[in-house]
């Protein structure tokens, strides 16, 4: 699930592999339009692929010039971005 709120996008439901290449099809033009915070309160279930979508999103803001504050990030995405060396990034 993708919502819209101004500049805000929140994120929910489950971020998985299954889940995540229709997830960034449709958040990757609304960054690009100048969204520039991603809440996460909502997510449910995640995997390693969730970490890619954030980070792709994260590359898609900067590469626009502009930056994406990420909020509400479950424990367990911190974990994995932990165990994988790039929690400094999200």
């Amino acid at each position: 699930m993708i919502e819209r709120e101004a500049n805000l996008c929140r994120l929910g439901g489950d971020v998985t592999l299954d889940t995540v290449p229709g997830l960034l099809e449709k958040i990757r033009p609304l960054v690009q339009s100048g969204v520039d915070a991603l809440d996460c309160t909502a997510v449910k279930n995640v995997d390693s692929s969730a970490l890619g979508l954030i980070l792709a999103c994260k590359r898609e803001a900067l590469a626009s010039q502009k930056s994406l504050k990420v909020t509400g990030l479950p424990q367990s995405l911190l974990s994995l971005a932990s165990l994988y060396g790039v929690a400094e990034h999200l």
